[in-house]
């Protein structure tokens, strides 16, 4: 087996899988499932399987952030892990017909 190396400032979304022989760089982002195959470049953002680089990452903050100018925006209360109520998954659901929401 083959070493994996992660740089500084990374973040791997749930169940992904990086496989042996792998770098990745730093201010990386995986998305969650990804199987990381290839090496991936400093400020990148790589997602699927397999995994390739879709964006740089300043580029997905940026979009992001704005994107929570005008999108739902909840708090960790309203996560299964504290036992968010049915009431909130019914506002929450009613909330993203349209679209897209985040948790902060």
């Amino acid at each position: 087996m083959g070493n994996v190396s992660i740089g500084n400032n990374v973040f791997i979304g749930a169940n992904s899988t990086i496989l042996p022989n792998v770098k990745i760089g730093n201010n990386v982002i995986i998305g969650a499932g990804s199987v990381v195959s290839r090496d991936v470049p400093n400020n990148s953002v790589a997602v699927g399987n397999p995994a390739k680089v879709v964006a740089k990452t300043q580029d997905f903050i940026n979009k992001n952030e704005n994107l929570m100018k005008n999108r739902p925006v909840w708090d960790y209360n309203w996560t299964i892990h504290r036992g968010i109520s049915n009431e909130k998954r019914k506002i929450m659901r009613e909330n993203l017909k349209d679209g897209i929401g985040f948790v902060e």
